[in-house]
């Protein structure tokens, strides 16, 4: 059954679907039909009414789903951790809010949960809420009406609240901890005790492997705990191994120093059956890869004596005293490039150019951890 007729006030014609034949009877169609030509008369779209009317009952996890599994960016589909971490917001900061209509949420609603979340986490209440805006502004467009207005959410509530000065993003001060340099070798040496595989469990060695390699390399946590045997290339003449996705897009192929393919290579002994990730999780985890090694960071934390996040290891790495010019160390740590000539003029892609560079940095973490060893 269909209804088709014009709506007042506008000239435009709408045929509106009402059901199947087989489903409906006549006499319950024709009622639907009247409703339908009832909006009409009244200036309604009914075909806006109806997305209206399913707008109303959308909820914030409906939202988030349809987002993760449909968004798309100029370089694909969303990454598995920009994935996560918007579901992390909803369902453990957002928990209340998740199966509960997106319109009703309101710009004071906002207020006062950015504010309590502030209290505890002020950079976090910061993430959530840029990904809630997001997550709003999917619902928003997602349910457009043919005529360009909003059925639910006319404007976003986290942007009222920023616009009406409800709410103001926390401060966000950037971060400049590193390793101590006079401790490195202490961390080098306590990371090194604890891959003694008849000291330690396996799952021990494998999180000390990994701080170790964030350390040589100057890697973020996600790329160096994704990073595959496939992307591992330890008998080349140059031995090397490839970031293939990495937070700026930029694919990268980096040369191993010699204590960095000695690292490798033990992870390569300790692997087990077809294992595809060179840093494997734990058996039973979610995903194949370790997330993090907090645990081990705690106990680096301590021999550095200050605490330390994974991407203090970054810094780390830049800030080691090897004489390697920072444009190198730039390229290393895969930094978007700023000038002209490193975009344009310099070999971005493959690295294997710089293990000079690479090698002089881990020598130099070695001789640390030698001289801890003598002065003890």
């Amino acid at each position: 059954y269909v209804v088709q007729g014009r709506i007042k006030g506008t000239g435009k014609e709408r045929r509106y679907t009402i059901g199947p034949s087989h489903l409906l009877d006549y006499a319950e169609a024709r009622k639907r039909a009247l409703d339908r030509l009832s909006e009409m008369h009244d200036g309604k779209d009914p075909q806006a009414e109806k997305r209206r009317r399913q707008a109303q009952t959308l909820t914030l996890r409906d939202v988030m789903e349809d987002y993760i599994k449909n968004k798309r960016t100029k370089h694909g589909p969303l990454r598995p951790s920009s994935k996560s971490d918007i579901e992390k917001c909803v369902t453990k900061y957002l928990t209340d809010w998740a199966d509960k209509p997106v319109a009703n949420i309101t710009r004071d609603a906002c207020i006062k949960r950015f504010r309590k979340l502030s209290e505890a986490s002020p950079i976090q209440s910061n993430q959530v809420f840029r990904n809630l805006r997001a997550l709003l502004n999917w619902a928003r467009e997602s349910n457009m009406a043919p005529d360009g207005t909003y059925p639910i959410l006319p404007i976003n509530p986290v942007t009222q609240a920023l616009k009406s000065e409800g709410i103001a993003w926390n401060k966000e001060e950037a971060r400049e901890e590193i390793v101590p340099l006079h401790k490195v070798g202490a961390v080098w040496q306590l990371l090194t005790t604890r891959t003694e595989t008849d000291r330690f469990t396996p799952a021990d060695a494998c999180a000390a492997h990994l701080v170790m390699f964030l350390i040589l390399t100057g890697a973020r946590i996600g790329e160096g705990s994704r990073l595959k045997w496939e992307h591992v290339n330890l008998d080349d003449e140059v031995p090397s191994f490839t970031f293939a996705e990495t937070k700026n897009h930029n694919v990268v192929n980096i040369p191993m120093s010699a204590q960095l393919h000695a690292l490798l290579s033990a992870r390569y002994a300790a692997r087990r059956g077809n294992q595809e990730y060179v840093f494997p999780s734990r058996a039973g985890a979610k995903v194949g890869h370790m997330q993090d090694a907090r645990g081990t960071m705690r106990m680096v934390s301590e021999a550095a004596g200050l605490h330390l996040h994974h991407h203090d290891l970054r810094r780390t790495f830049i800030a080691i005293e090897c004489k390697v010019e920072m444009w190198k160390a730039e390229l290393l740590t895969n930094h978007v490039p700023q000038s002209i000539t490193l975009k344009h003029y310099t070999q971005k892609k493959d690295l294997r150019y710089m293990l000079p560079e690479v090698q002089a940095i881990a020598d130099w973490v070695e001789a640390q951890a030698l001289n801890t060893c003598e002065e003890s």
